[in-house]
């Protein structure tokens, strides 16, 4: 299953773990998904970015939201990986689930401010794009669902 991380939604992938969990899954490895939007991937393999003043800073993950991830997820009882991506949010949750074979994709809703509503605008919601382009299903978990226990 392939997770959208989003660091404005820091508990996604642990409450993807939890549905996982009350369907009574055991095996199914979580592959977390961080795309930063503000970097593409050049030709030679690497990573740079679009607007070197743009950074992800504060909120629960802190500088780096996959080392919040490894955090959040270290009492989770199923496999789980990380991996870091550059671009589009839809087309690489997409590659990913390609190249991992997800079954999957879990992402968050959609998030407020007037920045989310223009991305919103220009090119859809990044669930909204999943939904109509992929073979495999896509779920939406709204923020404040309750997390199920994990223990």
């Amino acid at each position: 299953m392939v997770v959208g991380v989003d660091h404005k939604q820091p508990e996604l992938p642990r409450r993807a773990a939890g549905l996982v969990q009350s369907l009574g899954g055991s095996l199914v490895e979580l592959v977390c998904v961080w795309v930063d939007e503000s970097a593409v991937t050049s030709s030679g393999g690497f990573t740079v970015s679009v607007d070197p003043d743009i950074a992800v800073t504060g909120g629960a993950y802190g500088a780096d939201p996959l080392d919040g991830v490894g955090r959040s997820m270290t009492d989770v009882g199923l496999p789980w990986s990380c991996v870091r991506a550059a671009g589009d949010p839809a087309r690489e949750l997409a590659r990913v689930a390609d190249e991992v074979g997800a079954v999957m994709i879990v992402v968050g809703s959609r998030r407020g401010g007037l920045r989310s509503w223009t991305s919103h605008l220009v090119s859809g919601t990044v669930a909204g794009r999943l939904v109509h382009d992929q073979r495999r299903p896509v779920v939406v978990l709204p923020p404040g669902a309750p997390s199920p226990d994990l223990s």
